[in-house]
């Protein structure tokens, strides 16, 4: 069969390649502030030494990086151009540039549901075997497909240059049937993970449902990665079977920098609470301070309220009675009842509590006040 006809190629990137370059760029760039928004919530607000998952989550944020440049690159040698644009150089250092950036695609892809795994352990690991169990053998299967997709994406072709060079002599394994297996590997174990936490947090009994709704959204971000997950796995499979391929790989790899940085920053979310519960207590001590003493009403006093100190110096670890902050009666007069009621609760080293109230749609509460629900609850 002739070689088919093509065109001499534009300035690249050109076509989708100028949107994979684009989100090569930016989407890593988004993703930095979470992780460095993670990191400063444990080593800073909560004065924690970094755990495993932090540190995991740090290398993959540079593996998601050098992901990110090796895709930006590969635009430069083809990617997202049409096949008719393709010359046979081109199409050599297409598929050497995809090769690499794969290898750093699958390491993202075991840093992001590891880490969210050993989140889940450190919750509620120590009070649930069967929950430990369950993520053994969610890390178990995640990175047995993720480290035979390493191996395959390295020595599927024999010898290993004929994935870039087709003319050389060899032979290679069936890539569609690969590609499709690992493919569906990725959107299971991203199901998985987003499921995993559920069933313990709807045992934990908490002051409100909407409170155990947003914890739940927090832990279960994971769903937003599976969901770009299956939108990239069905690009690819049509990708497979269709005559214009390098066009499509665009659309393909544009989807793999968001499915990769989507998950790490769905495994930062749930470590927020102390920021956003920090941040909802400045908000409220503004407000107060700005109301009272513009209208002459009722001024600070020299008294420290909850909310005005710093992130968990005021609470024991044992449970104490509510406090609140005395606001003036209905006389006039100053004397008022306590509102801004507090419920901690008795852990190790922290309590769970909202700054704010029961009421809360967001249940400002850190992991390790969770665990202590948890224990209590006997997930």
């Amino acid at each position: 069969m002739a070689p088919h006809p093509y065109e001499p190629p534009p300035p690249l990137p050109a076509e989708n390649g100028v949107h994979v370059w684009r989100t090569a760029i930016v989407v890593p760039i988004i993703t930095f502030f979470f992780v460095a928004a993670r990191f400063y919530t444990r080593l800073y607000l909560l004065s924690r030494r970094p755990t495993i998952d932090d540190y995991i989550v740090g290398a993959t944020m540079v593996v998601s990086i050098v992901h990110g440049v090796l895709i930006a690159n590969a635009t430069y040698h083809g990617m997202g151009l049409h096949i008719w644009q393709f010359t046979p150089e081109l199409n050599s250092e297409y598929y050497l540039w995809l090769g690499i950036s794969s290898q750093f695609y699958n390491l993202g892809l075991a840093g992001f549901k590891s880490a969210l795994v050993l989140l889940y352990l450190q919750t509620f690991g120590l009070v649930s075997v069967r929950f430990r169990i369950a993520c053994y053998l969610t890390l178990f299967y995640t990175l047995g497909y993720l480290t035979a997709n390493l191996f395959i994406e390295f020595l599927g072709c024999w010898p290993i240059e004929k994935k870039w060079h087709s003319e050389l002599a060899g032979h290679c394994i069936n890539r569609t049937a690969a590609n499709t297996f690992f493919g569906i590997g990725h959107v299971t174990s991203d199901l998985i993970i987003a499921i995993l936490p559920l069933p313990s947090i709807w045992k934990l009994t908490f002051p409100t449902t909407r409170q155990k709704i947003g914890l739940s959204l927090s832990l279960s971000s994971g769903f937003l990665a599976w969901a770009v997950a299956t939108v990239r796995y069905v690009i690819s499979t049509y990708n497979q079977f269709t005559y214009d391929r390098p066009w499509w790989a665009g659309i393909s790899f544009t989807f793999s920098i968001l499915e990769l940085n989507t998950g790490l920053i769905c495994a930062c979310v749930p470590t927020f609470s102390p920021l956003l519960s920090a941040w909802a207590s400045s908000r409220v001590s503004n407000f107060i301070t700005t109301w009272t003493g513009g209208s002459g009403v009722w001024q600070n006093s020299a008294e420290k309220t909850p909310w005005e100190d710093d992130y968990h110096a005021h609470l024991p670890t044992e449970p104490r009675e509510t406090r609140g902050r005395r606001a003036p009666g209905r006389g006039g007069n100053g004397d008022g009842a306590a509102i801004t009621p507090i419920a901690p609760i008795a852990s190790r080293d922290m309590a769970t509590f909202s700054p704010v109230g029961y009421d809360d749609d967001m249940p400002l509460c850190d992991l390790s006040g969770l665990q202590a629900l948890a224990e209590r609850d006997k997930v």
